[in-house]
């Protein structure tokens, strides 16, 4: 039963780590448009920019559909330690 309540624990702050990800690669995406001069902008670094914000932004998101699959998991198992015990 505490195996599976840690366990629940872990995946709930996998799910906070992996928006807090999400976020942190939306708003460097963000600053990257914010900061785009209109004078010689290098649409070359800006590409390569662009390509690891979104690789970054798609990985976060994986990570999170991960976490919460792990979360409900161990909720469920959980919930069938505790209805064992009853």
């Amino acid at each position: 039963m505490l195996v599976s309540a840690i366990a629940t624990f872990q995946a709930i702050n996998a799910q906070h780590r992996a928006g807090l990800a999400m976020m942190q690669s939306n708003n460097a995406m963000l600053s990257g448009i914010r900061n785009i001069g209109a004078g010689e902008t290098n649409f070359n670094a800006l590409h390569q920019q662009d390509v690891k914000n979104e690789t970054m932004s798609i990985k976060s998101q994986l990570m999170y559909k991960m976490a919460t699959a792990w979360k409900k998991h161990s909720e469920a198992q959980l919930k069938k330690e505790l209805d064992y015990k009853a």
